[in-house]
């Protein structure tokens, strides 16, 4: 909600939305600054101008605010994703490459989003399987979303007659959505450096695409 559109809300609820709106604010200026870990609940409740007590009644925890802010950052970068996808299938040339083009190109910018924050990025990812939060629920309907996205990209390159028609597109779709996880959630323990995301990605996903084209197309 816009300021302009809490200034015509009620007193009292102008009053809680500006408090939510601050918390906010300061969640995701001081995770953008220091890691999560190091983000204590004082210093959250001191950059919003709440108490702690204020504070615990807008979100029950730290991990919620981390939740609530890279939800909706999610929902804007993907959005622009979509955009970008239904602008590109609307106005190139239809071959296989092309269809995969426009796969590679959903990761590459997943990739980009997860390279502003990297170790915030993958926590967020990390507690979307979480099933006590409305918000970790919020960020599984995200990956479906991305799923989706892919499965209907593969769908329509099988209805031009680009790709395998004896190919399940949801399945393929979602393995291609558990290479990016993976790739994310193995890094630390690997040892491998967020820059490297979208190579490791990029030739995981090849080798899962480029064996579905058709000959010659």
């Amino acid at each position: 909600m816009s300021d302009a559109e809490i200034e015509h809300l009620p007193l009292r609820e102008r009053a809680k939305r500006k408090k939510a709106k601050s918390i906010r604010e300061a969640a995701e200026a001081l995770f953008s600054e220091k890691p999560f870990a190091e983000v204590t609940t004082k210093e959250l409740a001191e950059r919003a101008g709440v108490g702690e007590a204020t504070l615990f009644r807008y979100m029950a925890n730290k991990t919620e605010l981390l939740l609530l802010v890279y939800s909706d950052k999610m929902d804007e970068a993907f959005g622009a994703v979509e955009s970008q996808d239904a602008q590109v299938a609307a106005t190139e040339k239809k071959d296989a490459s092309s269809y995969l083009q426009r796969v590679y190109s959903v990761y590459e910018a997943r990739c980009r989003f997860y390279l502003e924050d990297p170790e915030n990025s993958a926590l967020y990812l990390r507690e979307g399987f979480r099933t006590d939060s409305a918000l970790g629920l919020r960020a599984v309907e995200q990956g479906d979303r991305c799923i989706r996205l892919v499965e209907s990209i593969l769908q329509e390159g099988q209805d031009a007659g680009y790709i395998l028609q004896s190919i399940d597109s949801e399945l393929v779709a979602q393995n291609c959505h558990g290479i990016y996880m993976h790739e994310i959630d193995r890094a630390p323990v690997r040892g491998y450096t967020p820059e490297s995301i979208w190579e490791r990605v990029k030739a995981r996903l090849e080798v899962q695409l480029e064996p579905l084209t058709l000959p010659g197309t």
